[in-house]
């Protein structure tokens, strides 16, 4: 099920007014998820509710057995119970077998929402679930559907006509990762406080940290000279930015490099490149420079070189500085293999 198909069923159900029995939300986010229980509670149980809570993996002394047990007593108080289940992805053998019992009782005016990244490894449970239950599966937000989410989430934090740079800004800050990205986006709309969004104000909350630098940095690799690589790694460090990401944002600019060299070497328009590979406008333009410029040879050299320092800074086998010394020093086309 889509992301968008997901979301469109929750509201089905809530329109419905009627709430199933089991229910499962899975999203590979936090933020989404969460969110889809607060809007399931606040409409079948009323905003500022607390249902019973079992969380997989922290529940402590209190055992599954005991809290479904709980659950499923007869109250003349409370004829209809919510209970949720958190970190559904967590649970083991264990428990889903007291839990998969429970869920065919279908008992009448219990209703059971489970949310967590995805199922548990457990085919009788995924049966069970099939056949009781419905399955809301929000799936990972990727390319242009991941820019369009982050757009939604601008809006929706009061940032109004945020620039196509600003998107790709807080996507590469975040890492497109949807939890960061939403956690930057509610300090960026606190710190402009109904100014206009721009890169410059982004790059003040975050610095050191800038889609510019990625790309300055991805120029001065293929640069003849080593010291002006060298100098912008250790400002890069010094302001703050993290090894493994910069490693990571500068892997995905040489692989995205390397994918509109090759096809452009095919015979693609530049609007079929972009379509293709799901990119704005304004970062399309950053990158097509450096594909047209480099040749494939080159493209590849420093994308092995990238990988190697990455499996090297992750193998912890010297330290981050070190690392990205010799990455310049690899990556420099007068010193590494290429000529």
């Amino acid at each position: 099920m889509r992301a968008s198909s997901a979301a469109v069923r929750l509201k089905e159900i809530v329109s419905g007014k009627v709430c199933p029995l089991c229910l499962v939300v899975t999203s590979p986010d936090r933020v989404r998820r969460e969110r889809a229980l607060v809007y399931l509670l606040n409409h079948f149980i009323g905003k500022g509710s607390r249902p019973s809570t079992f969380s997989f993996g922290e529940q402590g002394r209190l055992t599954i057995s005991s809290f479904l047990n709980d659950v499923g007593e007869p109250s003349l108080f409370e004829p209809v119970r919510f209970a949720v289940f958190r970190s559904l992805e967590k649970a083991k053998i264990i428990d889903l077998e007291p839990l998969s019992a429970f869920i065919a009782r279908q008992i009448k005016g219990v209703h059971l929402i489970l949310i967590g990244d995805g199922l548990p490894n457990s085919p009788n449970f995924k049966k069970e679930i099939a056949k009781f239950g419905i399955h809301c599966a929000f799936e990972e937000l990727k390319g242009a559907e991941l820019s369009r989410w982050t757009e939604k989430e601008l809006r929706q934090s009061g940032v109004e006509d945020a620039p196509d740079q600003v998107v790709e800004l807080v996507l590469s800050l975040a890492t497109e990762d949807p939890d960061d990205i939403t956690h930057l986006i509610e300090k960026f709309s606190l710190y402009l406080n109904g100014d206009p969004p721009t890169t410059v104000a982004l790059s003040a909350l975050e610095p050191g940290r800038s889609i510019a630098s990625d790309f300055t940095l991805a120029d001065s690799l293929l640069g003849s000279k080593r010291i002006q690589t060298e100098v912008l790694l250790h400002q890069l460090l010094n302001q703050g930015s993290v090894p493994m990401m910069l490693m990571g944002l500068l892997t995905k600019t040489f692989v995205t490099i390397f994918r509109i060299r090759t096809l452009l070497d095919r015979g693609f328009s530049q609007q079929d490149i972009r379509n293709d590979l799901a990119l704005t406008p304004w970062l399309f333009t950053k990158y097509l420079p450096l594909a047209k410029r480099l040749s494939m040879a080159q493209i590849e050299h420093c994308t092995e070189v990238l990988l190697k320092t990455d499996f090297r800074l992750k193998d912890r086998s010297l330290g981050p500085a070190a690392l990205l010394s010799s990455l310049a020093y690899n990556a420099t086309p007068s010193n590494g293999r290429l000529r």
